[in-house]
């Protein structure tokens, strides 16, 4: 009885620490107004036209590139490695990248597009002022 106690005891006191290291984490997708690698003037209107573009991240439904305000996809596991996906209008995928919150000192990562340069991902920090999540 005294065993099952002892091994109680260390299980609370062990499971707050495994909890901690389970961390998510989150992408910034730039809206085409903010995205520096933008190549399309805007117009007076200021209707920005994204051709049908739309990023998706794993198993996720596709969402449609923002166009005035930065999207954020949260809730990504850390630990685990996830497959970036940008669509054409067609549903057709442009470009894709596997991506790996290990690979960066932060789980907040920054995201941008454009067909020369490909997928941008950076650390959503104060040198990344295009996205705006925060």
């Amino acid at each position: 009885m005294k065993a099952y106690f002892v091994s109680l005891a260390l299980v609370l006191l062990i499971s707050p620490f495994t909890c901690a290291q389970q961390s998510s984490g989150s992408v910034c997708v730039a809206s085409r107004a903010d995205d520096p690698f933008w190549k399309e003037p805007i117009p007076p209107s200021g209707e920005i036209n994204s051709h049908g573009l739309r990023v998706k991240i794993d198993k996720r439904p596709a969402m449609a590139w923002p166009q005035t305000k930065s999207l954020k996809i949260d809730g990504l596991e850390a630990s685990e490695r996830h497959l970036l996906v940008v669509l054409d209008s067609g549903g057709k995928a442009t470009e894709s990248v596997w991506l790996s919150f290990s690979e960066y000192k932060s789980t907040d990562l920054c995201m941008s597009y454009d067909g020369y340069q490909g997928v941008q991902l950076h650390e959503d920090t104060r040198r990344t002022p295009w996205c705006k999540c925060k």
